[in-house]
Formats: C-alpha cells, sequence, structure tokens
C-alpha cells in the first residue's frame, strides 16, 4: 500500500492567475473605450477594481468563477457608467437580461487570451519528479474540464508523471469518493484555495498543503487552514510524502 498524492492544477501546477489578470486587464482597457469612461487610477492599473465585480458575480452564478465573460463585460461597462455594483449584478441577472452584441469582440479577444499556456509554478517539475521516482501515484483534481487540464499537462511535458485527472466540483463528499477509490489511508492534497482545495479535502481525511497563488477570493479571506502545512514552492510537499510512503512500505513487507 502506497500513499496517493492529489493535486489542484489551476494556480497551483501552473500559475493561470498570471494569464487571467492579463486577459482581465485586456478586457478592462476594452470596456472602458467602448464606453468612454475610465476605471479609477490605481498601481495595479484596474485590476481589483475589476475583481471585485468579478467575484460578486461568481459567488451568484452556479458556474462560480467560470461563468461566462459576457456577465463581466456587461457589468463592467454598468458600473464605468456609473451604476453602483449591486445594482448591476440585479441587471446582469435579471429576467430580462440580454447578452448585448457591442461588446462581443472584447469577449471574443478575453476567450482567446485565456487559452495562453500558463508558466509552471515554482518547483512542480521538481517535486512531481520526485513523487514520482517514490512510486506514489499522483491525481490532478480540478473543476476545470478535464481535457483542457489535460492539454496544460501534456504542453508542459508533465504526462509520464500524472496518472490520472478528474474533473469534479471539489466537496468533501467527492474527497470522499476519491479516498475510497485510491484504496489507501493516506491520501494527500495540495492547492491554492482553502475552500475546495483545503477545508473539503482535510474533512474528508486528506492531509493538505496549502500554496497560497496569486488570486484568493473574498469568501475565502476568513477561513482557517487547520492542519494544512503553508508551502512557498511546490517541491516543498516531497519530505513529507516520501516519509509517510516509506513508513507505509515498511509496514507491508
Amino acid at each position: 500500500m502506497r500513499a496517493h498524492l492529489f493535486t489542484d492544477a489551476d494556480n497551483t501546477l501552473w500559475d493561470t492567475d498570471r494569464v487571467f489578470a492579463a486577459a482581465q486587464l485586456d478586457l478592462l482597457r476594452q470596456i472602458e473605450r467602448l464606453t468612454d469612461r475610465e476605471a479609477p487610477q490605481a498601481e495595479d492599473r484596474g485590476l481589483a477594481f475589476l475583481r471585485d465585480l468579478d467575484q460578486k458575480i461568481a459567488a451568484r452564478h452556479p458556474d462560480h468563477l467560470r461563468y461566462p465573460p459576457a456577465l463581466l463585460a456587461q457589468g463592467l461597462a454598468m458600473v464605468l457608467r456609473g451604476f453602483d455594483v449591486e445594482e448591476a449584478l440585479k441587471l446582469i441577472f435579471g429576467s430580462e437580461a440580454r447578452p448585448d452584441d457591442v461588446f462581443a469582440a472584447a469577449q471574443s479577444r478575453f476567450l482567446d487570451a485565456i487559452q495562453s499556456l500558463p508558466p509552471l509554478r515554482t518547483g512542480v517539475r521538481d517535486g512531481l519528479i520526485a513523487i514520482s521516482k517514490a512510486r506514489v501515484p499522483i491525481t490532478i483534481v480540478t473543476e476545470e474540464k478535464a481535457e483542457r487540464c489535460r492539454k496544460s499537462v501534456s504542453e508542459h511535458r508533465l504526462g509520464h508523471l500524472i496518472d490520472d485527472v478528474v474533473s469534479v466540483p471539489k466537496t468533501t463528499a467527492a474527497y470522499l469518493d476519491l479516498k475510497r477509490r485510491a484504496r489507501t489511508g493516506s491520501c494527500f492534497m495540495v492547492g491554492d484555495q482553502v475552500d475546495r482545495d483545503i477545508v473539503a479535502a482535510a474533512a474528508a481525511g486528506f492531509s493538505t498543503f496549502y500554496f497560497p497563488g496569486g488570486f484568493s477570493p473574498y469568501w475565502n479571506a476568513d477561513l482557517d487552514i487547520g492542519k494544512a502545512k503553508r508551502i512557498d514552492r511546490y517541491d516543498a510537499i516531497v519530505p513529507d510524502i516520501i516519509a509517510v510512503n516509506g513508513q507505509m512500505s515498511a509496514s507491508v513487507r
């Protein structure tokens, strides 16, 4: 019996936030031109202004952070024109809301931009190689479409290190099912989102590693990481996993 590593992908294996931040800022510039209005001046060029609206849309939408970008384009236009954020939310989620073709080109440009391959985060390749050499299975757990995740794995040439990619809403029930299928008592989860990667996995009996990235939604601000080990590079997970894996292998000899 061996340990099993489960890992998040976006903002854990690769820096998705870097790609999204650039695409979101470009979208904001496009909407500013279309409305002839400008976002409040700030050192981040308006990213915090945009993400305040972005996260509030995500909190209301069933697809969460993967909601259609048309909603963000429409909401940004309203807020730039002077609407209160809550008023804009009511309008874009209202029964009479309709797509606005004037934003079609900006939305298309945004969707193209987020297809860019995000760079690997620090220590990812070395960490995965070390875990794989120890014969610990590695499964990616993502809420993204599995085929898109596999494409990123392939383009980063990580395919020989990854045993499986599972696309599933990250709930405690989902982690319990993953643990049951792994058939081991020692499951590890590493991720950047406290609610989905840490709290839900820990409740299912996983040992967890918190690898914070560049984006953390406001609804995670007050969540405690509990017994999760906070790491600042991906390969920091290696000693703990190999130690547990060695103990498990020795116990069955």
